[in-house]
This record gives C-alpha cells, sequence and structure tokens, in this order.
C-alpha cells in the first residue's frame, strides 16, 4: 500500500523533471542569446533539484535508506545556488554584464562554502550539541545571504523591467513565479511532499511559456548603466577632457594607444604635453578644423570637434552649467592623402589630356584619308567632350560646400528643358509641374543633376524624335519627386547595379561619368536615386528629396 501510494508523487516527480529538462534543452539551442547561458544555469540547477527529489522519491518506495538520505541531502546545493545562478542572470539580463566576476565568485562561494563547512563538522564527529549548533548557525546565515540576494534581484529586475516597452509585466511575473515556485511550494507546506511536485510543476510550465513566448534571453540595458566603459572606450576616435585652462581631465584608450603613454601619466597634464599642436589651436566649445600631431605611427593628420560638457544643477532655474570640455579626434590622415591624390591626378591628367587631344586634331586635320580623318577627329571630341564634363561635374560639386537655400525645383525644371529644346529642336521634351515647388538644395546641383539625366536620355537615344518627360510633384507632403522619363534604349540593367553597388571595378565600368556624377550629387544631396523601366520602352529616373520645413 505504500508503494502504491508513493508511486503517483514519483511518477508526477518524474514528469516535473521532464518537463524543466525540456525547457533546458530548448535554451540549450539559443546559447549564441547574450543572456542565455545564465539563464540555462538557472534551469538546470532547477532540473537536478526535480531529478534529486523525483530520486529520493524512488528511494523510498525501494526502502534504500542510504540513498534516500544521499539524494536527499543533494538537493541542499541547488537549493542554495539557484539565488545566486538567479542573481547572476538578472544582472545579465538588466545589461550588467556576464560571466563569472570576482564578485560573482565570491558570491557562489558565500553560498556553497556554509553548507559544505557544516557537514565536515558534522562528519569530524563532535558532540551532538556542538554538531546542532553549528547547524543552527549555518541555516542561521545562509537565509539571511538568500534573502538578500533574493530581494536584491527580484528589486533590481521589477524596477528596471516595469515599465520598460520592451519587457512585459506577465513576462516578469512568469520568469518570478517559475524560479520560486519550488520554494514557495516547500514554504506553504513543509511536510507535504507532494507541494514541492506541484512546485516544480509551476516551475516548468511558467519558464516553459516564458521561453517560448517573451525575450527572456536578450538583455535589455539600463540606461544609466551604458557608462564610458561601455561607449567611450569603444569608440575608435580619441577622446580628451580637458578644464577650461587646458589640463587633461580624462582621456580614453584610442588616446593611450595613439600617442604612447598611459592615462595615468596624461591626467593633470596640460594639452601641449600630449599634443602640442592642438593647444595652439582654438578650442572653445563647438571649435573644429585639422590639426597634425605627432603618433605612435608618426605625424598625422586629425579633425578635432569640441563639445562641452555639462552638469545638470538641482535648481531648474540654474539650468546647466559647463564644468569640462570634450575634444574628439579623428584620424584623417589617409582620407586626406586620397583626396589630394585624386585632385592632383585629375587636374594633372585633364590638363595633359586636353592638350595632347589639341594636338591629335590638329594633326588629323591636315590627313588626306577622309576616313581616318573624320574617325580620329569624333573619337578626339568626344573625350575633349568628356574631360569638359568631368571639369564640370567637379565646378557642381564644390557648390555642396556652400549652405544650402530654398530653391523652386518647377523653376530649375522648365529652364533646363527650355535649354535643351533650343539645342534639340527635334526632340520632344515636356515638363508636368505645378506653379512652385520648394525644396532645401543647393539649386545649382540640381539643376546640373537635371540636366545630367535630360542629357543621358537625348545622347543615348536611338529614335530620330526622341521624347523625355520632365515631371515634378510632392509625395506623401514629405518629400518632392523630380523623374525624368525616356522613350530610348534604356538603362542597362548592369549599370543600374553598378550604380546600386556605389563602386566600379576592372571588369564593371561602363557607367559615363554624368550618372555617376548624378549618384554623387543625390546622394550629398541626402536624397534618393531610383531607377525603373518605361513602358513600353526606355527608363524612368526619380530623384527624390526632401520637402523646405
Amino acid at each position: 500500500m505504500v508503494v502504491l501510494d508513493s508511486l503517483p508523487v514519483v511518477l508526477a516527480d518524474a514528469g516535473a523533471t521532464v518537463l524543466l529538462g525540456g525547457v533546458s534543452w530548448t535554451v540549450l539551442q539559443s546559447l549564441d542569446r547574450p543572456s542565455s547561458q545564465s539563464f540555462l544555469a538557472v534551469l538546470l540547477t532547477l532540473t537536478v533539484w526535480a531529478l534529486f527529489v523525483s530520486a529520493e522519491g524512488v528511494a523510498q518506495v525501494l526502502s534504500v535508506g542510504l540513498l534516500t538520505n544521499a539524494f536527499e541531502l543533494g538537493q541542499l546545493f541547488p537549493v542554495v545556488l539557484i539565488p545566486g545562478l538567479w542573481t547572476i542572470y538578472v544582472l545579465s539580463y538588466t545589461g550588467r554584464g556576464r560571466g563569472l566576476t570576482r564578485r560573482r565568485l565570491a558570491m557562489v562561494a558565500g553560498l556553497v562554502v556554509p553548507p559544505v563547512g557544516a557537514m565536515l563538522v558534522s562528519f569530524t564527529g563532535p558532540s551532538q550539541s556542538v554538531a546542532e549548533g553549528v547547524a543552527a548557525a549555518v541555516v542561521g546565515v545562509e537565509l539571511l545571504f538568500i534573502s538578500g540576494l533574493v530581494v536584491y534581484s527580484t528589486y533590481r529586475l521589477v524596477s528596471h523591467g516595469w515599465n520598460h516597452p520592451r519587457i512585459t509585466r506577465g513576462q516578469l511575473v512568469l520568469v518570478w513565479i517559475g524560479v520560486g515556485a519550488p520554494y514557495l511550494s516547500s514554504v506553504l507546506n513543509e511536510t507535504e511532499s507532494k507541494a514541492l511536485t506541484v512546485g516544480f510543476f509551476v516551475s516548468g510550465l511558467c519558464l516553459a511559456v516564458a521561453v517560448y513566448r517573451y525575450p527572456v534571453m536578450t538583455p535589455f540595458p539600463e540606461a544609466d548603466y551604458v557608462t564610458r566603459t561601455r561607449v567611450v572606450e569603444a569608440l575608435e576616435e580619441i577622446v580628451v577632457v580637458l578644464d577650461w585652462d587646458g589640463h587633461i581631465l580624462d582621456v580614453n584608450s584610442a588616446a593611450t594607444e595613439t600617442f604612447g603613454q598611459a592615462a595615468s601619466t596624461m591626467i593633470g597634464d596640460s594639452v601641449s604635453t600630449l599634443a602640442e599642436g592642438l593647444s595652439q589651436r582654438d578650442l572653445s566649445p563647438g571649435a573644429t578644423g585639422i590639426v597634425t600631431l605627432q603618433t605612435t605611427h608618426g605625424r598625422r593628420q586629425f579633425r578635432f570637434s569640441v563639445s562641452v560638457v555639462e552638469e545638470t544643477t538641482t535648481s531648474e532655474d540654474d539650468g546647466a552649467t559647463p564644468v569640462a570640455r570634450t575634444v574628439l579626434l579623428r584620424d584623417i590622415t589617409d582620407e586626406q592623402t586620397r583626396e589630394q591624390r585624386l585632385t592632383v591626378l585629375n587636374r594633372v591628367l585633364r590638363h595633359n589630356v586636353r592638350n595632347k587631344l589639341d594636338v591629335i586634331m590638329a594633326h588629323a586635320e591636315a590627313m588626306d584619308d577622309d576616313e581616318h580623318h573624320q574617325t580620329i577627329r569624333e573619337t578626339a571630341t568626344e573625350l575633349v567632350n568628356r574631360t569638359q564634363k568631368a571639369r564640370h561635374a567637379e565646378n557642381s560639386m564644390a557648390a555642396i560646400t556652400d549652405t544650402p537655400e530654398p530653391a523652386d525645383v518647377t523653376a530649375v525644371a522648365r529652364d533646363v528643358a527650355q535649354t535643351y529644346r533650343r539645342e534639340h529642336p527635334t526632340s520632344d521634351i515636356s515638363v508636368t509641374c505645378p506653379d512652385e515647388l520648394r525644396v532645401t538644395t543647393h539649386r545649382t546641383l540640381l539643376a546640373r543633376v537635371l540636366e545630367e539625366l535630360v542629357d543621358n536620355a537625348l545622347t543615348h537615344s536611338d529614335r530620330s524624335d526622341p521624347q523625355v518627360e520632365i515631371s515634378v510633384h510632392e509625395n506623401d507632403g514629405s518629400a518632392v519627386e523630380l523623374v525624368v522619363a525616356d522613350n530610348g534604349p534604356g538603362i542597362p540593367e548592369r549599370e543600374r547595379q553598378i550604380l546600386a553597388d556605389g563602386t566600379e571595378t576592372q571588369d564593371e565600368h561602363r557607367v559615363g561619368i554624368g550618372l555617376w556624377f548624378v549618384h554623387w550629387a543625390v546622394l550629398q544631396s541626402g536624397g534618393e536615386l531610383e531607377f525603373s523601366e518605361n513602358e513600353p520602352t526606355g527608363s524612368v529616373v526619380t530623384v527624390r528629396l526632401s520637402e523646405e520645413r
């Protein structure tokens, strides 16, 4: 009869163990998640606890007293470990780092060492009264420690997640009950073994729902815990904090690596000892510029910007008080060298090519062979036109450095259409637009973009009477679209892909200067460029710009 009465409890314990093991296995498949390891540690320890309880029930049914005592004693370890592992999970989930730090190892040791010490004392054979006294002391300390961990971790999780936009309250309740159910069931009914079985079942069900429904393994760091060690130290740019007298208050690791000095030796010194060229510049808040500094890799060029560090006072009337300045340095040596190299090469090649082509054309005029003369002249003229187009593109891109101003897209479209009607009288160029539509941009650049699109449509047309339709309209009230449609052969998909990728290779270099200019200009203007096919033939190019506010 005893066996029959105990068998349902044993089977229920086994079922709860399997349930917790299944949830653990699910979490094991997601170890790439940031908080999965600590969450898995909690689940596995709960599973071991349930397994020991189930094994103890089997030993009782079989009347094996030694095994019963062993499994009962083994439950002590998961009971005391779970609060510590739960605390580590909560710290990971709220963004306070993962893994076993020294403090966390000390916490785990504080949970395990006292019970182990108490067992050693009991095994050494002191009097029963001494053993009972030691056990009572250990239980008291252990309960106090565990209670403190549970209160701290629960407060940390609930205070962070209760009103968090990505953490639901249901998730908090499910996870907390899932971990605490076995403890609650034991406290509510200390003498009834069935209560602990119910606790494990509740634990398994709650944690299963939490794992399948909520992001319990994706941490959501507290905003005030994303400190300089997480942000400033991760920057590749150099950060130097100065007081108002130009003395260094703090630096990040990029500064110590670049200038080859430890932070402790730099802090307190004048900025001139770190970078002499920097001390000669205006470092007032908002200042920017380029400076050359000596580094561990030789002299390098940096673009610097200065911002103010403010300390908010308790009085709303006083506002924020400036307390320091932050200098951000970004190494632009390679970028500057590349720009200078391209500028020089562009100027020299364009100048030399133009001069040599003039010589070729002059000699071509003296040739008697009309066929060769015509071929040479057409080829040379095409190259001259390309150099002129490159110069015009360069001059237009230089306009981006100016401050953008409101420009009437309608007026630009009409002016460009009128110009090309005169140059191509056989073409059909139409304009569909409102009376006025303004955007904040560079008018010269916008006009040049439209000229390139219209010129590209007319130049590559395979028809005797090419048609180009220019339309200007608003898009959902937040953007202005400038559309150029033609009835030519269209822009090949290969060229459109090159522009979309933003790069050319030795094998993929078919895009002309004009379309590259359009791509650069629209990108620099903060707009979007879109290509599509026209019906029945031709292409549609859409330039989308933000509307003036």
